[in-house]
This record gives structure tokens, C-alpha cells and sequence, in this order.
């Protein structure tokens, strides 16, 4: 079995330009806060409260002529799907979350809340330690029962990213979507 993290493809494509706060106005009162600002560490549903956003793509500084991907990531463990990618993926995603639209230039994409968590081997995982304090994790490895699940998210990586299987790689690739890339180191590593 082998697990992916899904990332993002940044050379070539543009990036959602929709910002939490840009949502900030929609949320009702009796919703809690903190449910928004984390919803993907706390596996909150924004379903109920979810208004249309009207929003664009923007480019990467750097790649100013980026292509609107069919897949990409926005904040924490969401994937945005094109209209094209909602109609391939969308019957396979839908047990594992809630699909939020969104309108640009016109058109009706989806983001993808993933409500699903993937349970992890903690034995195999592994943190940076300092003075006998866990300083974050550097090795991530899931159980084998991650194997019946398309995509899903890690307790122990804070929600920061989403996973997938051979299953939701093999439906992307074989429908050529573009935007996003499946890499076998989970933890993803910053270089300066």
C-alpha cells in the first residue's frame, strides 16, 4: 500500500485568491470561531453556514502566466476541484467530506472539505525532539486500514495536509488532471 501526500503544483499553475477572512461576514453568531479559523484541525462542517464566495485565481509571483488548475489546494486539507474535476471526482470524493462552492469568472468550482482523519502508526512516526520536548513531527506513517480510504487527513500533522491512495491517484491520472502532484514523503520538507 502506499500513501501520497497531495501538493500542490506550483510550476505552472495559479492558486485560489480566497482568503478565511474573506468568509469572516457569512459566518453566523452562534457559530464557534474557533470551528472557522481551524475547521480543519477541529473537522468542522462549514456546510450549514457556507455562502457562495465570488472570488479568482492569481498567479505565483514568480509564474505569472500559471494555467487555472483542475485541481488545487487551498487552506489546510482542501482541495479545489474545477468543474471538470468535480464531474470526474466528485461521486468518489463525497464520503469523505463536503464540497463548498465557489464562483470564478462565472463558473462554479468546489472546495472540498476533508472530513475524513487517517489513522496513523504512531510507533512507525517520528518528531524532532529538543530538551525532552516534541518540536514537530518528521516522520509520518499510517495503518493499513488507511488502504479502504481515498483521501483523508493526520491527527498527528495537524491537518495541515491531505493523503490519498492509489485509488484517488489512479482516477487523476488516468482523467489528466492537472495541478496537483502525489509525493510518497508525507512530511513535507522546506528548503532555504
Amino acid at each position: 500500500m502506499t500513501v501520497y501526500a497531495i501538493r500542490i503544483d506550483y510550476y505552472g499553475f495559479q492558486q485560489l485568491d480566497l482568503q478565511l477572512t474573506d468568509l469572516f461576514p457569512f459566518v453566523p453568531d452562534d457559530v464557534d470561531f474557533d470551528d472557522v479559523v481551524q475547521f480543519s484541525q477541529r473537522n468542522a462542517s462549514l456546510q450549514a453556514w457556507w455562502q457562495t464566495p465570488d472570488t479568482r485565481f492569481a498567479p505565483i509571483e514568480d509564474k505569472p502566466r500559471g494555467e487555472i488548475p483542475d485541481l488545487s489546494l487551498w487552506l489546510y486539507a482542501t482541495l479545489v476541484l474545477s468543474p471538470k474535476a468535480h464531474r470526474l471526482l466528485g461521486e468518489l470524493l463525497q464520503p469523505y467530506g463536503e464540497f463548498l462552492p465557489v464562483t470564478v469568472a462565472g463558473e462554479t468550482f468546489q472546495i472540498f472539505n476533508c472530513l475524513r482523519f487517517g489513522e496513523e502508526d504512531k510507533a512507525a512516526c517520528a518528531f524532532d525532539q529538543a530538551d525532552g520536548m516534541e518540536l514537530g513531527l518528521n516522520h509520518l506513517e499510517f495503518q493499513a486500514s488507511v488502504e479502504q480510504e481515498v483521501i483523508f487527513k493526520s491527527r498527528l500533522q495537524n491537518a495541515a495536509s491531505l493523503f490519498c491512495t492509489d485509488r484517488l491517484k489512479a482516477v487523476v491520472e488516468s482523467c489528466e488532471l492537472s495541478g496537483v502532484v502525489f509525493d510518497t514523503n508525507l512530511i513535507e520538507v522546506f528548503e532555504e
